[in-house]
């Protein structure tokens, strides 16, 4: 399936790296990896529905896109202030998250216009 948006594919990429993170996830955790791992997943489908849909309903799916990422900063910084990802990798992860932000910000104002 080719992917219209350029947001699409880098979310794509960094849910692949986040996938490889929260394996190491301890097993006492599983809400917080699953937490985790259902707003990825979320993110990726409100990125699929707000391509699809008109141009009121994708501003309310753009603005659900923006708060799940930022419930994944915001547990992904819980993880990383309890050691189960190093300080470096959350940096990373949270660069690629901040360079989706961007995006969807601009994909706003572009239909705002």
């Amino acid at each position: 399936m080719k992917d219209n948006l350029k947001i699409i594919s880098n979310f794509k990429k960094t849910i692949l790296y986040l996938d490889k993170i929260i394996v190491n996830f301890p097993n006492n955790e599983k809400v917080l990896k699953d937490k985790i791992s259902h707003a990825m997943y979320d993110v990726l489908e409100y990125m699929y529905m707000a391509n699809e849909v008109n141009n009121y309903n994708r501003v309310l799916y753009q603005k659900k896109i923006v708060s799940k990422i930022k419930m994944i900063d915001f547990y992904l910084k819980i993880s990383c202030d309890k050691k189960y990802i190093s300080y470096k990798k959350y940096q990373k992860v949270c660069n690629h998250l901040l360079n989706n932000l961007k995006l969807i910000y601009g994909w706003i104002k572009y239909e705002k216009i």
